[in-house]
């Protein structure tokens, strides 16, 4: 998968490019549309019509990796420590060192993931200023091979958009 990131002008424009986009096969959930509704002078049912931001609009993902890099290292560091100096009476083995670095590493992502989703996406920072100018970002997940006809719909209502390809970020569950 690709994901190609856009920026529309205004809302009809952003309308008439998800109607192209959903006649030509994309699937909604591929879609995702980001706007700032008080700058862009626009109310919470105009974009009624148009897909949400989805898993895009915080940072719940970035946050889980980071959370399962430093738990698991956390939980291997404290299963480490509780091998070497076991509490007493116990024997413990590599398996209690593993036990516990999944345990952190499940505690930190789930712990972070949380943190990260009361902040907007890092990702979307270079959008910052077009988004309270007024436009409107829409990413679209497209099969690798179909990136070239989806581009082509899209330039067929701008001609002179600026299209950037970036890589989706891997789903915490894959479908």
């Amino acid at each position: 998968m690709k994901r190609l990131c856009f920026l529309s002008p205004d809302l009809l424009h952003a309308q008439r490019v998800v109607n192209d986009l959903r006649e030509a096969g994309i699937a909604e959930k591929q879609i995702y549309v980001i706007a700032k509704s008080d700058s862009a002078g626009l109310n919470s049912g105009v974009l009624t019509d148009l897909p949400d931001e989805g898993p895009e609009g915080d940072d719940f993902l970035a946050g889980y990796e980071r959370g399962l890099a430093f738990g698991g290292t956390a939980g291997l560091l404290a299963g480490l420590l509780i091998v070497t100096f076991p509490p007493a009476g116990l024997v413990l083995g590599g398996g209690a060192i593993l036990l516990i670095q999944l345990a952190g590493a499940g505690l930190g992502g789930l712990l972070a993931g949380i943190a990260g989703a009361a902040y907007h996406n890092s990702r979307l920072e270079k959008f910052e200023s077009a988004l309270d100018s007024g436009q409107i970002l829409i990413m679209v997940d497209v099969p690798r091979r179909e990136t070239q006809r989806i581009e082509e719909i899209i330039r067929k209502q701008d001609p002179q958009i600026l299209i950037e390809g970036v890589e989706p970020p891997a789903p915490v569950i894959p479908e």
